[in-house]
């Protein structure tokens, strides 16, 4: 695998130069990613940074009451990032992912990863600021689509689920 090429496809590492990339793809460890197969879960320890070379994967929350139920947040695609919550403090996955179309991922290591960032602090600094552009846009996506599945759920809040409106 030329790492160093398939990297310069992912949004993660745009700005990056080839001596970067030559230093990342090191890192790097191909995968295939089988329909069905649950790549990581919500809630436990982060240790991979997940990167898809091909196929799609769901990103999935678990909503609790009232709808007990996973809802797909998101579907990474082809040189997208899921699972930084590798890079990210307190290193606990924060959704789960399922593929949903047979490909490959490519995994880093994330305590690897951040070692290298120690070193090369412009790495950091530019894998992180592009990485903060992702999560950004996960976060409105999340947003859109729990609002749409409460406003198809027909489910109204009480104060007893929300608290009363200046209290925290």
């Amino acid at each position: 695998m030329d790492s160093q090429v398939m990297l310069k496809k992912f949004e993660l590492f745009n700005g990056l130069t080839d001596d970067n990339l030559e230093k990342i793809a090191g890192l790097c460890h191909l995968y295939t990613m089988s329909e069905g197969h649950h790549i990581f879960t919500e809630g436990s320890q982060a240790k991979d940074v997940h990167l898809c070379r091909s196929g799609k994967v769901d990103i999935l929350i678990r909503l609790g009451q009232p709808w007990n139920k996973n809802i797909a947040i998101h579907r990474a695609g082809q040189g997208e990032v899921f699972g930084w919550s590798a890079l990210v403090a307190p290193y606990t996955y924060t959704a789960s992912a399922e593929c949903v179309e047979p490909g490959e991922e490519i995994r880093l290591n994330g305590s690897e990863l951040l070692a290298l960032f120690e070193k090369n602090p412009d790495i950091g600094y530019i894998i992180m600021k592009n990485l903060g552009t992702s999560i950004s846009l996960r976060l409105t996506q999340t947003r859109q689509k729990l609002v749409s599945e409460w406003l198809g759920s027909g489910w109204t809040a009480d104060s007893s689920v929300w608290g009363k409106a200046g209290k925290s």
